[in-house]
C-alpha cells in the first residue's frame, strides 16, 4: 500500500474511533516516513485511547529532540487534539486523558495545565480542577495567566458551594489582579487570552452586593478585551440602527439569537416562547446554537428550531461564528449568554451585527459592542444606567413572559420526611454559586422566626459539604437541624417542577440573574 493511501485510511479509521486498526496503519506510516512527527503523534493518541498510557507517552517522546521547538510542537498538537475532542465532540473525558498524559510528560507547559484545569471544571471534577489550577498558578508569571488560574480555582470553589472563607480571600486577590491589569492593559492578546479575561469577572455578583464597583470593573475589562479583538473584527453588513427601518420596507427584519443555553437549560426553557410568538411576517428568525452536541436529542432545542427560519449548530471558533452571522445579514443579534460563555463574548466583540442586545442570560456583559440590555421596571434600580455601559431598554411590565411549563407527577411527599401536615415548608433550590453565607443565614433565620416550619434544600453542589455548611449555620442560630431537609436530585426538569408542590414558599437567593 502506498503511503498516501495508508495515511488516508489511517485517518479515516481514527475519526471512526477504530483506534487498534488505525494504530496498525500509523505504525506502517512510520516505517514509510520515520521523519514525519505527526505519525507518532496520532499513533500516541491511538495507544492512549486503548488505555496504553506509557506506550503513548513513549511514542510522543520520539518527536522530541534537544530543541525547545520540538516540545512546543508536541504541546500544540496535544492542545489541538484535546480541544477537538472536548469542545467539538463534547468528549471531555478524552480531552482530560490527553492533557493528563501531556502533563505527565513534564513538558512544563502552563497551557497544558490551564486546559486540563478547564476540562476538569467542564467535567464537574472540581477538586481536580483546583489542584491543576494551583499548579498552573505557580507557573503563571504574568497577571493574565494569574487571573485565569485564580478564576478556575474560585469558580470550582463556588460550584462546591461550602468553602466561603477561602472564596472571599481568592475573590479579593482576583480583584487586585484585575485592577493591576487595568492599570497596565496588555496588547496583542490571543483569542484564548481574550476568552480567559472575559470569564474572569463571572464571580463578582455572587461575592459582593456592590453593583457599581462590580460593573465598573467589568466594563473596564470588557473594554480591554474588545480593543484586543479589533484585529479579528468581522465587518457586518454595514447596516446601522438608523437604517434598519428602511430594511423593513423591503424584507422582514432579521433577528439572530446566540447562545449555548437554547436547550434543556433555564435560559432555554424561558426563551423558547419568544420563538413561538414572533410575528413571522415582520421577523425572520435565526438561531445560533453554540457548543451544540449533535449526539444528544433535546426537546427544547427541537422546539426552538421548529420556529426558526434558519438554525446552526456551531462550535468554539468565534471568528467563524461571527462570519456566519455577518453573512446572514442579521439586523439585530440577541446575546443570551453574557459572561457565562467566553466564546459568546468574543463573537459579540467582533460586532457581526449592526445592533447587538443582551437579554435573559445572567447580567449584562459590559462589552462596548453591545448596544442595549433588556430589562424591566423591577430587575434593575432606577439609577442603573449610571453604571451600565449598555443602554438599558426597559420593557413596560416584565422582561420575560412564558406560556407554560411541562410538569410530571410529584415523586416526593411530606410524609416521606416526617413533615407534619400543618407545617410551613420553605424550599431553596440553587447551585453552589448562590449559597452565600449571608443568604443561607437569612434563610435559616426565617425558619427560626416561623414556628413549625422546615427548610428543604436542593441543588447542584458538593452534597456533603453543603449539608455541613447549612448544619453549621443552623447550629450557630440555635436551630434544630431536624428542620433542615436535603432533597435528592431528579432526572428531569418536569419531575423537579412537580416536586415544588411539596413547599408552601420558594426562597430565591441573591443575586437572581436578571
Amino acid at each position: 500500500m502506498d503511503k498516501d493511501k495508508v495515511m488516508v485510511n489511517a485517518y479515516e479509521l481514527f475519526n471512526d474511533g477504530k483506534y487498534p486498526e488505525a494504530a496498525i496503519l500509523y505504525e506502517e506510516a512510520i516505517e514509510l516516513e520515520p521523519e514525519v512527527k505527526s505519525h507518532y503523534c496520532y499513533l500516541g493518541l491511538c495507544l492512549l485511547f486503548q488505555a496504553q498510557l506509557e506506550e503513548a507517552q513513549m511514542t510522543w517522546w520520539f518527536t522530541i529532540d534537544e530543541s525547545d521547538s520540538s516540545k512546543n510542537e508536541l504541546v500544540a498538537f496535544l492542545l489541538q487534539a484535546a480541544n477537538e475532542f472536548g469542545l467539538n465532540l463534547h468528549r471531555y473525558d478524552m480531552a482530560v486523558s490527553i492533557l493528563e498524559a501531556g502533563v505527565g510528560l513534564e513538558l512544563k507547559s502552563i497551557y497544558l495545565l490551564s486546559e486540563l484545569a478547564r476540562f476538569y471544571a467542564l467535567s464537574f471534577r472540581y477538586v481536580e480542577c483546583i489542584d491543576a489550577a494551583k499548579q498552573y498558578y505557580q507557573f503563571a508569571h504574568n497577571s493574565l495567566n494569574q487571573i485565569f488560574a485564580n478564576y478556575l480555582i474560585l469558580n470550582s470553589l463556588l460550584c462546591l458551594g461550602n468553602q466561603w472563607q477561602e472564596i472571599f480571600l481568592l475573590a479579593n486577590k482576583q480583584i487586585e489582579l484585575m485592577r493591576e491589569l487595568i492599570k497596565n492593559p496588555p496588547s496583542k492578546l490571543t483569542s484564548s487570552d481574550i476568552g480567559y479575561l472575559y470569564s474572569s469577572t463571572f464571580f463578582l455578583s455572587y461575592i459582593k452586593d456592590e453593583p457599581i464597583k462590580n460593573r465598573t470593573l467589568q466594563n473596564e475589562l470588557a473594554k480591554i478585551c474588545q480593543n484586543n479583538s479589533q484585529s479579528l473584527r468581522v465587518l457586518s453588513n454595514q447596516t446601522t440602527g438608523q437604517t434598519i427601518e428602511k430594511h423593513l420596507k423591503k424584507r422582514p427584519l432579521k433577528i439572530g439569537y446566540l447562545s449555548h443555553c437554547l436547550r434543556k437549560h433555564s435560559v432555554g426553557w424561558l426563551a423558547r416562547w419568544i420563538f413561538r410568538y414572533h410575528n413571522k411576517e415582520k421577523f425572520n428568525i435565526h438561531a445560533y446554537f453554540l457548543l451544540d452536541n449533535p449526539d444528544i436529542s433535546d426537546s427544547v432545542r427541537q422546539f426552538i428550531v421548529s420556529y426558526c427560519d434558519k438554525s446552526y449548530r456551531l462550535g468554539y471558533d468565534a471568528t467563524a461564528i461571527a462570519k456566519q452571522i455577518a453573512e446572514d445579514e442579521i439586523d439585530i443579534l440577541i446575546d443570551l449568554d453574557s459572561l457565562s460563555l467566553d466564546v459568546s463574548c468574543q463573537v459579540i466583540s467582533l460586532k457581526p451585527a449592526p445592533v447587538q442586545v443582551t437579554w435573559l442570560g445572567l447580567d449584562a456583559s459590559g462589552i462596548p459592542a453591545i448596544d442595549y440590555f433588556i430589562a424591566d421596571p423591577y430587575v434593575l434600580p432606577d439609577n442603573a444606567q449610571e453604571y451600565y455601559s449598555e443602554k438599558i431598554w426597559r420593557l413596560p411590565n416584565t422582561y420575560i413572559a412564558v406560556d407554560s411549563f411541562e410538569v410530571l407527577f410529584p415523586t416526593i411527599h411530606r410524609d416521606q420526611f416526617n413533615i407534619p401536615t400543618d407545617a410551613i415548608v420553605y424550599l431553596s433550590s440553587q447551585t453552589g454559586h448562590k449559597r452565600h453565607p449571608d443568604n443561607v443565614r437569612l434563610q435559616v433565620q426565617i425558619i427560626k422566626s416561623v414556628p413549625n416550619s422546615y427548610l428543604l434544600i436542593k441543588g447542584v453542589a458538593d452534597q456533603k459539604g453543603i449539608k455541613d455548611f447549612f448544619t453549621e449555620i443552623a447550629k450557630s442560630e440555635g436551630i434544630n437541624c431536624d428542620r433542615l431537609i436535603f432533597l435528592p436530585q431528579v432526572t428531569t426538569e418536569a419531575e423537579h417542577r412537580a416536586n415544588l408542590d411539596i413547599a408552601d414558599v420558594i426562597l430565591d437567593t441573591f443575586p437572581s440573574d436578571p
